[in-house]
């Protein structure tokens, strides 16, 4: 049996990814991976993913990327949001191809990935150097309003941080709506 370089890279990620996702021992729950919605806390979603990529396979928006070994040796090649690059679509896919329950089978209503947060500084309008509210046009959760003053504010309760409003957000280099997930509450072994 002839196996070709394509397969063997992708045996060896998929070992490699369950030889890290087992060194449990040491991990700390890293702030800045916006996980696929549904899924786990940052330590047993390292160690449940397999780094099989179906997931990222399966985005129709392309918003899910493999953490780079830079970023971090645990986290390597599990599963992430750059919203920059583009936000979640909400289709939910992921946590139905994930062959682990790393990320969970969600119903719409439950997505809640982040929160989106304004850089005030950096905002055109919170600033005073124009008229925008691009994120507010782009959030179809319809969380982010404006104030009596014409400024976007974004409701955490509504927020899902799907990451739409930072993908389209005008400003040049880095948007001045980021999600985050901060303080989330994230699942933890199919319990909340």
């Amino acid at each position: 049996m002839k196996v070709n370089r394509r397969e063997f890279l992708k045996f060896l990620v998929l070992i490699s990814g369950v030889f890290f996702g087992r060194l449990r021992f040491g991990i700390k729950e890293r702030r800045g991976f916006i996980r696929p919605p549904g899924s786990l806390v940052e330590e047993e979603f390292v160690y449940k993913c397999i780094r099989c990529g179906e997931c990222i396979r399966v985005c129709p928006s392309s918003s899910l990327h493999p953490v780079s070994l830079s970023e971090g040796i645990f986290e390597w090649g599990t599963p992430h949001i750059i919203p920059r690059k583009a936000g979640c679509r909400g289709c939910l896919l992921c946590g139905k191809v994930c062959p682990t329950g790393a990320i969970r089978k969600i119903k719409k209503e439950e997505m809640k990935i982040g929160t989106a947060r304004i850089n005030k500084e950096k905002c055109l309008v919170w600033s005073g150097r124009g008229n925008c509210l691009v994120c507010m046009k782009n959030c179809p959760a319809g969380a982010i309003s404006t104030d009596s003053r014409g400024r976007p504010v974004v409701n955490p309760e509504i927020c899902r941080g799907c990451g739409l409003c930072e993908e389209n957000c005008p400003v040049p280099g880095e948007a001045a709506i980021r999600v985050s997930n901060e303080g989330e509450r994230r699942y933890y072994l199919g319990r909340e």
